[in-house]
């Protein structure tokens, strides 16, 4: 319905209410949609938010509760690790110093064998049945405490760390319970422990214990050997006197000089091992030699003139130079010229020191074992009776005294009183010379 325009104000209608009608633009509608939700989005991540940040902090606990636990667990391995090389570093330091003990105790031994060694080179020596040359040289003897100090390692307690105990998840800590302690890196240069250079020098020692023993044993077993060959060359030679050299043997007297004391047997027991069962059997055997030697010194061997030996008669039977008939030579002669020197053939005492008969001017000797020997035709008398004379002792000098047709010597050779031919003890001598 229209109305007609007026000049004035409109006046209301009698009995009607009139609104005022308001117009919203759509991006402000938009614009609190946005903000709604924004609130609404916000309440509800707040309310997220309180709901679950206790869960949260729960987990976190948790989470570095079990970190610590692990840590903790780590840190006692470690240290049981700690004890346990330590244990086994104490074991290894008795285990050490028992090694050390038996190295010392077989040192003694070495030591003491080494002394029998020496003793009984000296005396094959002494005896002239080895050369210097052949006896045993003195090892070295190391103490078992030297290649200890030497590896520079006084004590074998354990170190224990001072610096920090690495994180967690270092490298360290992760393969510190894998690695073997074999070996110290210094640097570039990996070293060997102190119970790692110990144990090498004591090896080392010990294998010069055995080395040196092992030569004790061989140098043994070398004068056995030379003591049976000397043994034997010995009885091949006494045998051309004719003689029972054992018997003569065993009644000689090795000792020499002013020795003595109470006789106390040295006890070996072979059964111990390969040193003692060579040395029991060596002994008996150096007896014997010595005997044989000694005999050999006492027996009239050696030439009683000097240079080559010239026989111009020979002992037996024979025609006489004077009378052209068959007799009977006691001894033999020596072609020399008047004046040459006349020496005793072994050691022994003068018991005639006269002229004598056909023998002319005689010195007749007195030896061990009944042996007699006569020097005959002497031009001078140069030893007296009773004289003590030793081989090669000068008694007399060449001549042609007595029943003799020219300067020579006349020697004979007697046991017990009766004639044996020299040459016996010549020859005998002469083979012993050849073995010296």
């Amino acid at each position: 319905m229209t109305h007609p325009a007026s000049t004035g104000p409109a006046l209301p209608v009698s009995g009607l209410v009139t609104h005022k009608t308001y117009t919203i633009r759509r991006s402000t509608v938009l614009a609190g949609l946005a903000l709604l939700a924004l609130t609404t989005a916000g309440s509800g991540a707040a309310g997220w938010y309180i709901l679950s940040k206790d869960d949260l902090a729960a987990r976190l606990v948790a989470r570095e509760t079990t970190r610590q636990y692990a840590y903790e667990d780590r840190i006692a391995a470690l240290r049981a690790d700690v004890d346990r090389l330590a244990s086994r570093a104490l074991l290894d330091q008795d285990g050490v110093e028992a090694r050390v003990d038996e190295l010392a105790t077989r040192q003694a031994e070495l030591e003491s064998r080494q002394s029998l060694v020496t003793a009984l080179a000296d005396t094959l020596q002494a005896g002239g049945i080895m050369s210097p040359q052949k006896a045993p040289l003195r090892p070295r003897m190391i103490k078992p405490e030297e290649p200890v100090r030497a590896s520079g390692v006084t004590s074998f307690a354990p170190i224990m760390p001072t610096k920090p105990t690495p994180a967690l998840d270092s490298p360290a800590l992760r393969g510190a319970s894998d690695r073997k302690a074999d070996t110290w890196t210094s640097g570039q240069a990996e070293i060997q422990p102190p119970a790692k250079r110990v144990e090498a020098a004591l090896t080392r020692l010990d294998r010069a214990i055995t080395n040196t023993s092992g030569a004790q044993l061989a140098a043994l077993k070398d004068m056995d050997e030379t003591l049976a060959a000397s043994q034997k060359r010995l009885r091949g030679a006494l045998s051309e006197t004719g003689l029972d050299t054992d018997k003569l043997a065993a009644q000689s007297s090795v000792a020499k000089g002013g020795v003595g004391g109470p006789f106390v047997p040295f006890k070996i027991d072979p059964s111990t091992g390969p040193f003692e069962a060579t040395l029991s059997a060596l002994q008996p055997r150096i007896a014997a030699v010595m005997r044989l030697r000694s005999l050999a010194g006492q027996l009239p061997l050696a030439k009683p003139m000097a240079g080559e030996v010239d026989f111009s008669s020979n002992y037996g039977y024979r025609v006489d130079p004077f009378t052209r008939a068959p007799a009977m030579h006691t001894g033999v002669d020596f072609r020399a010229e008047s004046g040459s020197p006349i020496r005793a053939t072994a050691p022994g005492k003068v018991i005639t020191a006269e002229y004598s008969g056909g023998y002319g001017n005689m010195v007749e000797i007195e030896h061990a074992n009944g042996i007699t020997t006569r020097y005959a035709h002497m031009s001078a008398i140069l030893a007296s009776v009773g004289q003590s004379v030793t081989t090669g002792t000068v008694v007399g000098r060449v001549g042609s005294t007595g029943r003799s047709t020219g300067p020579h010597l006349h020697y004979e050779t007697r046991i017990n009183d009766e004639p044996v031919d020299p040459a016996r003890f010549l020859r005998a001598g002469g083979k012993l010379a050849a073995l010296d």
